[in-house]
């Protein structure tokens, strides 16, 4: 879906890698002799590639001969790679092994949360100064009026109110208002209607007094709860609705039973008020040296651009 949005300008290389044992897709795209994942880190936080079967390496020594045949590629340029990933390891080892230079680099941080069976016991969780400080906006807020949470999955009840989300990302912020261009607008509208028609998409609402306030999107992903963008009303900026919508998701998430609730890309303070813990996500950068020797064959099919 994002190709569809944003890829004038490059070739598509969604690479189809199978073998002995293994087999996997390299989402993957190239402009001017460089390579990098389908997707740009302003709307994509964690990349990766598709793997099954056994060993792993096999699929990263398969892709790097495919790129090292593609005499035309000098780079590989691979971003937001998280921690845990087999690529972080094994496609540097494949590519040197061609003689092409490798290094991993630190990116970013993705802050995640471990969700526990209940809400008291992630409130009991919380350093002593984060729960008293949660427990005492929700106090306020309460104070202000009545107080309500809305959870929309239905497809048709997602695209009916992201014009009321995207009216409070705009609000949030000059950042945020810049950042959504009607061309990412576009992007927001058509990816939470899709994942949403596949049970994987999550629009929540924070109210108070029967108006948004502030609201989120978010999509599941087996029992994981990923934030992928969030807004608030600043005229109600004084009762913190912004980081009291997610603690809101958080519970309800929990009561879901889901395990994971990933606030995704970006070290902001609210996160970590929340209780999150850094993720690290990377960089392989992969370059092709003058005196590297091409391998012989490959075992990729290359998707027409």
């Amino acid at each position: 879906m994002w190709w569809e949005h944003f890829g004038t300008g490059a070739s598509l290389r969604l690479l189809s890698i199978s073998g002995a044992g293994f087999e996997g897709v390299a989402p993957l795209m190239e402009r001017d002799g460089v390579v990098s994942f389908l997707g740009g880190t302003d709307l994509v936080d964690y990349h990766g590639f598709v793997t099954a079967g056994e060993p792993p390496a096999a699929f990263f020594d398969a892709l790097m001969r495919h790129l090292d045949a593609s005499t035309h590629v000098s780079r590989v340029d691979l971003l937001s790679i998280p921690d845990g990933s087999t690529a972080l390891e094994a496609l540097p080892v494949a590519a040197r092994a061609l003689g092409w230079s490798a290094r991993v680099e630190h990116e970013d941080v993705a802050p995640r949360l471990a969700l526990p069976p209940s809400w008291d016991e992630y409130l009991a969780a919380l350093s002593r100064k984060d729960r008293h400080e949660l427990r005492r906006k929700l106090r306020r807020l309460e104070r202000a009026g009545e107080v309500g949470s809305v959870e929309l999955a239905d497809p048709a009840d997602v695209a009916g109110a992201m014009d009321g989300f995207l009216a409070l990302v705009r609000m949030s912020g000059p950042e945020k208002a810049a950042f959504l261009t009607a061309e990412r607008e576009r992007f927001f509208r058509a990816v939470a209607f899709a994942l949403a028609g596949e049970g994987g998409a999550r629009l929540s609402f924070l109210e108070l007094n029967g108006a948004r306030v502030a609201g989120s999107l978010s999509f599941i992903h087996g029992d994981e709860r990923l934030l992928y963008n969030s807004g608030y009303d600043p005229d109600r900026g004084s009762l913190a609705v912004g980081l009291l919508a997610h603690a809101f998701d958080i519970r309800r998430s929990i009561e879901q039973g889901l395990r994971t609730y990933d606030l995704m890309r970006g070290g902001e303070a609210y996160k970590y008020h929340l209780g999150a813990q850094d993720r690290t996500i990377h960089r392989v950068l992969l370059e092709r040296r003058p005196d590297g020797h091409p391998a012989p064959g490959r075992e990729c099919s290359d998707s027409p651009s």
